[in-house]
């Protein structure tokens, strides 16, 4: 196995974002589609986000298939100002399970901007630092995401057995 790296990088959008139907923008959702397809096949995970107008993205895998993969982006006519953030060997990969999963807004990360001095997400502007932290929020999110899905998942198995029992009675 070669050396595991996580890329992370920001671009601005050369389309004009439309409203989302599904809560997801029509062209990152394309993007996203295509993305999963072609991670899962070379083994690429990572996070995107994308946020006024902005695309954020964490790419961890080998080191030669993620630098492919971030040729592919930065000659992709949808970004442009395509800007390495933060680029670092890794023991370990903080998002092994997602071939790539996109992160919707949410008022936490506003509060994550907010105590940096952000009024709105401008990733370009970001040090590597603030890149890196935001990869871990990004992280620490999921975590909570999936413990919450957890929870109601069991909340709702209990209502269920519930009403069937009261049912039953």
């Amino acid at each position: 196995m070669g050396e595991l790296v996580r890329l992370v990088y920001a671009s601005k959008a050369s389309f004009f974002p439309l409203p989302a139907k599904s809560g997801v923008e029509p062209t990152v959702a394309r993007i996203l589609m295509q993305s999963r397809q072609n991670n899962s096949r070379s083994d690429v995970g990572g996070i995107l986000y994308f946020g006024d107008g902005y695309f954020f993205q964490a790419l961890e895998g080998e080191r030669e298939v993620v630098n492919e993969t971030f040729r592919r982006i930065c000659a992709d006519s949808r970004h442009h100002q395509v800007t390495t953030l933060s680029l670092k060997t890794v023991a370990a990969r903080l998002f092994s399970d997602w071939s790539m999963k996109y992160v919707p807004a949410e008022q936490s990360l506003r509060q994550f901007l907010g105590r940096r001095g952000y009024t709105r997400f401008q990733p370009l502007r970001f040090s590597e630092e603030e890149a890196d932290s935001l990869v871990q929020f990004f992280e620490h999110a999921r975590d909570e995401n999936a413990e919450a899905t957890r929870k109601a998942k069991r909340f709702n198995l209990r209502a269920l057995f519930s009403r069937k029992s009261r049912l039953a009675n």
